[in-house]
Parts: structure tokens; sequence; C-alpha cells
């Protein structure tokens, strides 16, 4: 079954090839061939392959392959981890602080020790974590940018994901929250405004994150 499906794979990449050469040869340009396969419904990764074995029977050469490192997926999944890692820390900090502002400007008076220490502990992640988080984004930057091929990567890819999922599922949680309260008539000004702000908070990295993902169609 694994030889069939196999088989099949590289006739297809085979079938692709060929039409890029053809293409080529009529000098149609590699990006107008590129997004006519794309319009058809060709997977980013065929395409690469396909363009790779056209160009190796053209030049009449294989294509170099860099010499891969170990650890680099190790690497990759660190900077990923601690990254998402941190951005939850930070972003949980960041609400809280808007939920203690709001309780102290909305609902009844807090001790002032207590709303102070809550406030203390909240700025004291966001000022050490985020710079940690952006440290971090840097370099993930840094190597995209170096390696574009590492926007195909795996692990960004699962990751991305997995936070596109955790944002998803907090958006969603909020806006049952807030139509529930609704519903209830339980609805306070209070309520509301911690309501956007998990709302904002969350749906702006699930849109930078989503945004990012697709990052790797501009880079092609």
């Amino acid at each position: 079954m694994a030889n069939q499906q196999s088989r099949q794979k590289n006739s297809t990449i085979e079938s692709i090839s060929n039409f890029i050469e053809v293409a080529n040869n009529k000098g149609i340009p590699d990006e107008t061939i590129y997004k006519l396969l794309k319009n058809q419904g060709w997977s980013t990764q065929d395409i690469d392959l396909a363009f790779a074995q056209a160009f190796e029977r053209i030049i009449g050469m294989t294509i170099p392959v860099p010499s891969k490192q170990r650890g680099g997926s190790a690497k990759e999944t660190f900077l990923y981890l601690l990254s998402f890692i941190t951005l939850s820390i930070w972003s949980q900090a960041l609400g809280s602080i808007g939920f203690i502002a709001v309780n102290y400007m909305i609902d009844d008076p807090l001790d002032r020790s207590r709303w102070f220490s809550n406030l203390a502990a909240n700025l004291a992640r966001l000022i050490i974590v985020y710079p940690v988080y952006l440290l971090f984004m840097k370099v993930i930057f840094s190597n995209l940018a170096e390696h574009s091929q590492n926007y195909q990567s795996g692990i960004r890819k699962w990751l991305t994901y997995v936070a596109l999922f955790i944002t998803a599922l907090i958006v969603i949680g909020d806006l049952v929250w807030f139509l529930t309260s609704l519903l209830t008539g339980a609805l306070t000004l209070g309520f509301v405004l911690k309501s956007l702000i998990v709302l904002l908070i969350a749906g702006t990295i699930f849109c930078y994150y989503l945004l990012w993902l697709r990052e790797e169609l501009i880079t092609v």
C-alpha cells in the first residue's frame, strides 16, 4: 500500500515537472507557472518538488542539499515553545491588569494593599516576560529570514496551530460567557469591560498568528 502511494506521488510530481519544463521552454515565467499550478489546487510542497525536478533536468545537475545539523529541530522546538509559553504568561498578566483596573474603578473599592499587591505581581510578570518573548520572536524571525524554507517547518506549523486553537477556544468561551450573562440579565458594565479585554487580547493574538502562518504564501 505504501509503495503504491509512493509510486502515485512520484507519478504526480513527474507530470507537474513535465508541465513546468515545457512551459519554461515556451518562455513562460516561473512565477506565472507557479500561480497556474497553485490555482489548479496543487499543494506548495508538490509544486516545489516538481520545480526542483524540472530544474535538475534542465541544468543537468542535482540541486545541492545543505547538510543537516543535529539538534536543528530541537533548537526550533525550543524557540517556538518558549515563545508561546512567554506569550501565554505576558498576555495573561496583561489581562489580569485590565481586570484589576476594572474592579478598582467600577466595583466596590478593594483593599488598597491587596489591590497594589495583585497589580505589582502582574506588572512584574509583564515587565520581565514580554521582553523575553520579543527576544525569542526576534531570533525566530531572523532564522526565517535566513532560511526561508523554515516557513514550511512542521514544528512551526503545529505549534502555531496549537496557539491558534487555544486562542480560538478563549474567544469562543468569552463570547459564550458574555451571551449567557446577557440572556440571564447578569450583564454589568464591569463584566462587559472584562469581556472586551479578553476578546481584544485573545482576538489580536489569534489574528496575528493566523497572518503569520500564512506568511509562507507571501515568501514563495
